[in-house]
């Protein structure tokens, strides 16, 4: 796996073409670039059924039918990805973006600290997931919707939320409206800066750093928090673009305040279990810090990223 400014990426080979696609576990279904589609000769048709947008409000219309893909030595068959509607990248070789639908029938596993992505078959012993050296594991309870989208539970500075788990979105992004009720923050000041502006057409991002996330043992010290509003509730659908690039309604139950992106994800190592709908999670270094319950969590460092 390597981070691109498109998202986490990873090698693929797509009809015999080397190529890179991204994993975007918080995207429910899967794309092709309209300029790959047209290079290797897909055939596509049009979507007859529904309206899916991308995160921007461009609209979905076709489909197209890829012959085989490759993922390391895992080959996949007649398959069907969504048309992208604009460029994924300026050139061919980011060829679209794996989402749940294509991940969901594997266990995922993460490995950022070796840069590696491993899928396995769903046919294994319940709990008997974690191969790698660990000193204490955390295991995470999930809830996955209609969508595909993964829901976890986690705090921020004590406050309870869950959160779409989401390899598609920069960072952990939480609502404006959440900010300012949790947090009492202030838009614009000194400790909340505003880090984007709205020239594009969507609402600007603001920066607040907290005390710490935690998740099920496992705390981050000092997050950057990216805040904007929740366009959703302003009556607009294409209410984030944060990397995830297909946006679908949260089936959970009620509105979802957070996303929990690769800023933080980035210093674990992680296995989802679709199946068992539990996260296992360590430290991404061999030397685990996750620790249980009734111990003080200790702190994964938060690096600091530059906004792109």
């Amino acid at each position: 796996m390597t981070r691109a400014p498109q998202g986490l990426l990873v090698p693929v080979i797509i009809e015999g073409s080397a190529k890179s696609m991204i994993v975007d576990i918080g995207a429910p279904l899967s794309t092709i670039d309209p300029q790959v589609a047209s290079e290797l000769h897909l055939v596509t048709h049009r979507v007859r059924q529904g309206a899916m947008f991308t995160s921007r409000g461009q609209q979905f219309t076709e489909m197209a039918n890829i012959r085989q893909l490759q993922i390391g030595t895992m080959h996949a068959a007649d398959l069907k990805f969504l048309l992208y509607p604009a460029r994924l990248s300026a050139g061919s070789d980011i060829a679209g973006l794996l989402g749940a639908d294509f991940l969901r029938h594997y266990d995922i596993d993460l490995d950022f600290a070796a840069r590696k992505l491993n899928l396995f078959s769903q046919n294994h012993c319940p709990g008997k997931v974690v191969y790698w050296r660990a000193d204490a594991v955390a295991v995470v309870p999930m809830h996955v919707v209609d969508s595909g989208h993964i829901i976890v539970p986690l705090t921020l500075d004590g406050h309870a939320f869950s959160a779409v788990f989401d390899t598609g979105a920069f960072g952990t992004i939480l609502t404006l409206e959440a900010a300012e009720n949790y947090f009492g923050v202030k838009p614009g000041s000194p400790d909340t800066p505003q880090i984007s502006d709205s020239a594009k057409g969507g609402a600007p991002y603001y920066k607040h750093v907290i005390r710490e996330l935690t998740l099920e043992g496992i705390a981050i010290r000092n997050p950057a928090v990216y805040i904007r509003a929740d366009l959703r509730r302003q009556g607009m659908s294409q209410w984030r673009e944060t990397g995830t690039r297909v946006n679908s309604p949260d089936e959970s139950g009620g509105e979802t305040d957070l996303i929990l992106g690769m800023n933080e994800l980035q210093h674990l190592h992680i296995f989802v279990s679709y199946k068992e709908q539990k996260l296992y999670i360590t430290t991404a270094s061999n030397n685990a810090s996750a620790k249980p319950a009734d111990r003080p969590a200790r702190s994964v460092e938060q690096k600091q990223i530059e906004q792109r």
